[in-house]
């Protein structure tokens, strides 16, 4: 199995080197150096919402932002173009929130280098995810995102001083031309039909990745539900703990592992009534004593990003219990598939998410964030079930 190699939090403070092309054209990071250089390209690219100059100073000296500068390779101070990025450390979303080319340089493809530029150091700081605005009347600035593979996401009315519109876009920083074969897997994207469906149709995703004849449809989902899940939750009907889920894949014949720190049943926490309480301590207390009756292997631990990444080497499909708050602004467990890994982002399916018909399903999370996201409630619950190729194991 190759080395895991797990990128540290901005381990890398720079992936723009500089170079200078046959043209003689130089992209790098600025430096402090470049300040005046930096307002006077503000001052002939835009009308308004232009950056002050003590913004721009505040800008090259912080550690969340990187300044990308394109300068002619003569040793000239005055710039071509630039780029501003921002990022919070506790998000994997960064901000494209200025892209700037001299009105005498443009037409030569210098904002498409710099943007990609933009996209290959946003990767190097740990992001996931690269948004940006643009104003909705600005299409060749859209146009040139949509070639770079962004796609719109909303509007934002009255976003800028004039009261004009902006068009907000985002690209996916996951590159499966960096991932090897065994950590993309070509899963199928099947979205829940019902609340309480997230495990079973993850569950549906990483079986059906692995084995083409497993059916996705809605009778497959509320059968894998029936069979896993814990009866109740706060509201509604009961959800699936990482036994359940783990037993109906064993059940069809794939390998199963199961990580949950204490063995401990998981959504005992979310409901208040003592005798619901109990039920759900009976049911995850029987799916365990069935699942310790098979080949599975249970392991008293929390799921790490470097283990996680090894059983993407060796063929499983993990499937994550994550708070839904992260991705989605609520609150509650939520099942998910990862299903790629390219040495900076993870690939996740989301049964939750709707996609656009021909969209790309994915989510792409950072490994930051996915430490972040992969716990549950006040007591910070971590689960995993790891589906594998295997024999049928007895049932």
């Amino acid at each position: 199995m190759p080395a895991t190699t797990i990128p540290a939090p901005h381990s890398t403070p720079s992936a723009i080197r500089k170079s200078v092309s046959s043209d003689r054209i130089v992209i790098e990071l600025a430096a402090p150096a470049d300040l005046e250089a930096l307002a006077e390209l503000e001052q002939i690219c835009f009308a308004s919402d232009r950056i002050a100059l003590r913004s721009w100073r505040r800008l090259l000296s912080s550690e969340s932002a990187s300044v990308i500068v394109v300068r002619q390779g003569d040793g000239s101070a005055r710039l071509r173009g630039a780029a501003v990025l921002l990022r919070r450390r506790t998000s994997s979303v960064a901000r494209l929130y200025s892209l700037a080319v001299a009105p005498a340089q443009r037409g030569q493809g210098l904002a498409g280098r710099l943007l990609e530029a933009a996209l290959q150091q946003a990767r190097a700081d740990g992001a996931a995810v690269l948004r940006l605005e643009t104003r909705v009347d600005n299409y060749s600035a859209q146009q040139l995102f949509r070639r770079h593979g962004f796609a719109a996401l909303d509007r934002r009315s009255a976003y800028y001083e004039d009261g004009a519109t902006a068009l907000r876009f985002q690209r996916s920083l996951w590159d499966s031309g960096q991932a090897t074969p065994a950590l993309a897997l070509n899963a199928p994207f099947y979205g829940q039909t019902l609340d309480f469906t997230c495990g079973p149709c993850a569950l549906l995703m990483a079986m059906a990745a692995l084995d083409g004849s497993i059916v996705l449809d809605r009778t497959a989902e509320i059968r894998l539900w029936r069979e896993a899940t814990t009866v109740f939750m706060a509201a509604g009907h009961g959800g699936c703990g990482p036994f359940g889920l783990a037993l109906a894949a064993a059940k069809r014949g794939f390998a199963v592992s199961v990580y949950a720190p204490g063995g401990q049943a998981m959504f005992v926490d979310s409901v208040r009534d003592a005798r619901k309480k109990d039920v759900i301590a009976l049911v995850e207390a029987d799916f365990r004593a069935s699942l310790a009756r098979t080949d599975a292997l249970i392991v008293d631990a929390p799921l790490t990003p470097r283990r996680l990444i090894e059983h993407l080497h060796e063929g499983g499909v993990p499937l994550v219990l994550i708070s839904l708050w992260r991705l989605h602004g609520e609150k509650g467990p939520h099942w998910v598939a990862v299903t790629g890994f390219d040495g900076q982002v993870f690939r996740i399916l989301d049964p939750i998410v709707t996609a656009a018909p021909g969209a790309d399903p994915g989510i792409s999370v950072s490994v930051e964030e996915f430490k972040r996201m992969a716990r549950y409630g006040r007591r910070r619950h971590t689960a995993a079930v790891i589906v594998s190729k295997g024999p049928h194991c007895g049932f």
